[in-house]
């Protein structure tokens, strides 16, 4: 069961379910330490318990598969992983980047990485990092295979095909979303991969 231990990264849903959709699930579960809340967790079963059996390949497959990935994980006596718990818990579409918020505002000198997708929720989210004065970097989920990268258990073309692969499972598509993705990671992959990713490549 996963424990109480705060983390230096805090991870929302959304970036839970990105890796665990990945080819570098099975390295990374172990390998990075992280943090979530109850919210999130609540979140992932919520997407396990809404659809039976979802066809193969769409939307509500790959949630649930993850989300179902996940919870093994965090449930695991052996895992790294830590569940924290947030009061009051928050409820509605966006509770669990809110109880993402509410950690920090509590708990925030714990943490240095927040990994998350969504542009105003990041915003939201460095307000709060900025009203506590903590030095935390708000980033997208790829920066969890980044650690891996970092902790040479990645190689730079791994880490590559591995995040084009997150972008495009999770269908991140635009201009905007493309940049929030690779927001924060010092990697530079255009000289690696070619033309055919360009729609999942920073701008350059």
């Amino acid at each position: 069961m996963a424990s109480e231990a705060r983390h230096p990264i805090l991870a929302d849903t959304s970036s839970l379910v990105a890796v665990a959709n990945t080819g570098q699930w099975g390295l990374l579960k172990d390998a990075v330490h992280l943090t979530t809340t109850n919210v999130c967790k609540h979140e992932l079963r919520n997407h396990v318990n809404s659809a039976n059996y979802p066809p193969e390949g769409s939307r509500e497959h790959y949630l649930k598969r993850g989300s179902e990935r996940v919870i093994e994980h965090l449930e695991a006596d052996s895992s790294p992983w830590s569940c924290v718990t947030v009061v009051p818990r928050p409820h509605g579409a966006d509770a669990g980047e809110q109880s993402l918020e509410r950690e920090l505002s509590e708990h925030g000198s714990a943490y240095r990485i927040v990994t998350i997708l969504d542009s105003a929720a990041r915003r939201s989210i460095r307000r709060v990092i900025e009203e506590h004065g903590h030095d935390i970097d708000v980033v997208g989920p790829p920066y969890l295979l980044y650690v891996l990268l970092d902790n040479d258990l990645l190689s730079k073309a791994a880490f590559c095909e591995a995040t084009v692969e997150m972008i495009r499972t999770e269908g991140w598509t635009g201009y905007e979303t493309v940049k929030s993705a690779w927001d924060g990671i010092p990697v530079n992959c255009v000289e690696i991969l070619d033309d055919e990713y360009d729609d999942v490549l920073p701008p350059r």
